[in-house]
């Protein structure tokens, strides 16, 4: 099984990290969330996505950027548009549109509908979070008072918590540590006892990076092998 940190449109390093892998048929891909947004490759990234369901065993999580766009598209959420514009959402539309600010301005839901529709098939996949062997997959974090709880009681800040208001060398039930995305800390992995961070900057031209539960180590996309000691 993989876990595969924030994509953000970056499709050559998503490629890139799928072949270091080798992965054989029938594989166990578990996807962070953040899939589009900050890069332009979004219908080239979202329909190679859309198309490891065919050969792989996919889960989705769902992002920030994900849960944004969907309440913002799905649930009329206009006030949401503060964030796709401050956080680099306008670059998805881009390849579509010259003018993608405009639309997002303007609320110009119907257009991104249809500019979005595949986006909109994979947002439909996504889920909060998943578990499995020892760990538990989500987008962020946990807050402190979720480390025991169960079931989980997912709410908003569970998309955005950073680091620093986790409580990071804590399991979750003692027995599950977190695998994470949503911050880029560094292009190496951030590994706590119960916490290990997986983004290492897709989002900004850096590298993508896949957890490994078989090899017990990150990988990343250049190749390069972090193994776990925890």
């Amino acid at each position: 099984m993989y876990f595969i940190g924030d994509v953000h449109n970056n499709i050559q390093e998503l490629k890139k990290l799928l072949a270091t892998l080798n992965l054989s048929g029938g594989a166990e891909l578990v996807f962070l969330g953040d899939y589009i947004d900050k890069n332009t490759s979004t219908q080239e990234t979202v329909e190679f996505l859309l198309s490891l369901c065919q050969e792989y065993h996919c889960v989705f999580l769902k992002g920030n950027h994900d849960f944004v766009w969907d309440r913002y598209l799905n649930h009329q959420e206009y006030a949401r548009q503060e964030f796709l514009l401050k956080y680099g959402s306008a670059e998805s539309l881009r390849q579509y549109s010259g003018s993608p600010e405009v639309l997002i301005k303007n609320n110009d839901v119907a257009a991104i509908k249809v500019f979005f529709r595949d986006y909109l098939k994979l947002l439909a996949l996504t889920q909060d979070y998943f578990l499995a062997d020892s760990y538990l997959a989500v987008h962020a974090g946990l807050s402190p008072d979720q480390l025991n709880q169960q079931p989980l009681v997912w709410s908003e800040l569970n998309y955005f918590l950073r680091p620093k208001r986790m409580v990071l060398d804590k399991k979750y039930l003692g027995t599950h540590a977190v695998v994470a995305g949503h911050t880029f800390l560094s292009d190496t992995p951030t590994i706590y006892p119960g916490y290990i961070n997986v983004d290492l900057g897709a989002g900004y031209g850096q590298y993508l990076g896949a957890l490994s539960t078989e090899d017990n180590a990150v990988i990343r996309s250049d190749g390069k092998i972090f193994t776990l000691n925890i």
